[in-house]
């Protein structure tokens, strides 16, 4: 065999062509990665332990799902792409599955990484490690984002809801109900869906004389109160049977639109609570009789006779069966206003527990600065002013955020994520506290308890009454009608009458 001696100049021209063909694959692998990854300066890590800086974390690939010539999502095919701001949802965060949603680290999976989208953003907690990368798929539909919600129901904004709604003009000063059921006073005037503001950002109010929130779940019809912020749908039980009236619901006296009880006298209603001698029995939960100071007072250590109740119904034979409930959301919660009202009321103080006299915000809402009397002007909000207390959440809710990024936790207090409309939801969809309006839609010609907590020692909350809101104690029997959220990512057809009701699937 001959072995011949490569020349020098031979040598130089394999080791420049070498050389070349390094250079290339450099280029190439670093335009295939631009193309494919979007550094994250835009990006939250919110409440994570990063001991590292930004750099560390800085490649995201976004994948999303392209779209037929019907507009729907073509199942498996995906391309590269930007955040989506809105008809978008993200595939759920995976901890094993590398096909959809996850983050890895050296090429493997890992756990404990959270991810939440929302209003064209994307925020992490979680992340500890150096290198870590996400990979985020995004299918067409209804994203954690009200305006998305809204486009889903195939409706749009009416106007922005007052600050202060006046009264003044809704009561006609009769009892007239067929004039009221028409729909021609108070709320005829401003029907339909106002943007206002709850804990996650701006959130869509459905309100007056509307027919157009009928809900078909679960076998049941609901009615939906409003799209929170976050894009989940809150709605209220209005029955088993179609209503004869779409729009009032109110068979039997209005208590076609409330559960059936365990109350053996008249299971058409149910007490809020079986003792009403104390602050702490305002409460959704209660806390100890007699307590020292308003922090121990308000503690959530028993249900209250109306948690334990809705709590029955939802796993009964009546309620809502195991293949429904994947669609009800956990981490939105309910609010149970326990906040002290800024201002005495003649003879009523602020102090909150055991027997002292006591006004609680959302008595304030309604009533005149240091009076007992109704305001002319309302002022509800959709804001839970201490989450960790009064806003009840299900048992393993993660917390959820704000339009700005801030985290929002609730108490985690909930057996079920199931509550009760608020008395602030009731006045921004027509409710009116001592004036007659039958016309809003939350008129059922039946008395039925909100969560909002009024007065105390002799314990009341407020009331959805027969044609107006008030308050009772909470030893009196109302009508219970749950409460629930709908996830955001629900499929929904329909048009929201009572004749074609949004279906969920």
């Amino acid at each position: 065999m001959r072995i011949e001696k490569l020349s020098k100049g031979r040598k130089k021209k394999i080791v420049l062509t070498i050389t070349i063909l390094v250079l290339l694959i450099g280029i190439v692998y670093i335009t295939y990665s631009r193309a494919k990854y979007h550094v994250t300066s835009n990006i939250q890590i919110v409440k994570g332990k990063v001991s590292y800086s930004l750099a560390d974390f800085n490649l995201i690939a976004v994948k999303i799902q392209e779209k037929g010539s019907d507009g729907k999502g073509i199942p498996g095919s995906y391309k590269n792409g930007d955040v989506p701001v809105s008809g978008y949802k993200l595939q759920p965060l995976s901890n094993s599955n590398k096909n959809t949603t996850h983050c890895e680290v050296n090429g493997e999976v890992v756990s404990g990484i959270s991810v939440e989208y929302r209003g064209g953003k994307v925020n992490f907690k979680g992340v500890t490690k150096q290198g870590t990368k996400c990979y985020l798929y995004f299918d067409v539909g209804t994203s954690g984002d009200p305006d998305a919600t809204l486009e889903a129901l195939h409706l749009s904004k009416t106007g922005d809801l007052p600050s202060a709604i006046s009264t003044t003009a809704c009561d006609n000063g009769t009892n007239d109900e067929s004039h009221n059921k028409s729909g021609s006073n108070c709320t005829s005037q401003d029907k339909g869906i106002y943007e206002t503001e709850d804990d996650f950002g701006k959130t869509y109010v459905f309100r007056g004389t509307i027919d157009n929130n009928w809900v078909r779940f679960a076998d049941m019809y609901w009615r939906i109160i409003r799209i929170n912020g976050n894009g989940t749908i809150r709605m209220i039980y209005s029955g088993i049977d179609k209503p004869s009236d779409g729009r009032w619901a109110n068979q039997n006296g209005g208590k076609g639109a409330a559960i059936t009880t365990s109350n053996s006298s008249d299971p058409t209603v149910q007490k809020y609570n079986n003792v009403a001698s104390d602050n702490t029995y305002v409460g959704y939960m209660n806390g100890p009789v007699d307590a020292m100071n308003y922090g121990n007072a308000h503690q959530n250590e028993k249900d209250s006779t109306i948690k334990k109740e809705i709590d029955d119904w939802y796993i009964g034979s009546s309620g809502i069966k195991e293949q429904y409930r994947d669609k009800i959301d956990v981490e939105t919660g309910f609010c149970n206003d326990r906040e002290l009202s800024p201002k005495a009321h003649d003879n009523w103080g602020v102090a909150g527990y055991g027997k002292e006299k006591t006004a609680y915000a959302g008595y304030d809402r309604t009533h005149v600065s240091g009076t007992t009397s109704y305001d002319s002007t309302q002022e509800p909000t959709l804001k839970c002013a201490n989450p960790t207390r009064d806003l009840f959440t299900g048992p393993n809710a993660q917390g959820t955020m704000d339009s700005e990024g801030n985290e929002i936790n609730g108490n985690n207090k909930l057996t079920y994520p199931i509550g009760l409309i608020t008395l602030d939801e009731a006045i921004a969809a027509g409710g009116l506290a001592s004036k007659i309006n039958y016309g809003c839609w939350i008129s059922t010609g039946q008395y039925y308890w909100t969560m909002t907590p009024s007065l105390a020692p002799d314990a009341t909350v407020a009331t959805v009454d027969a044609r107006s809101l008030g308050i009772y104690s909470v030893f009196f029997t109302w009508g219970v009608r749950p409460v629930i959220n709908l996830k955001s990512d629900v499929t929904i057809t329909g048009t929201g009458t009572i004749d074609f009701p949004y279906e969920i699937s």
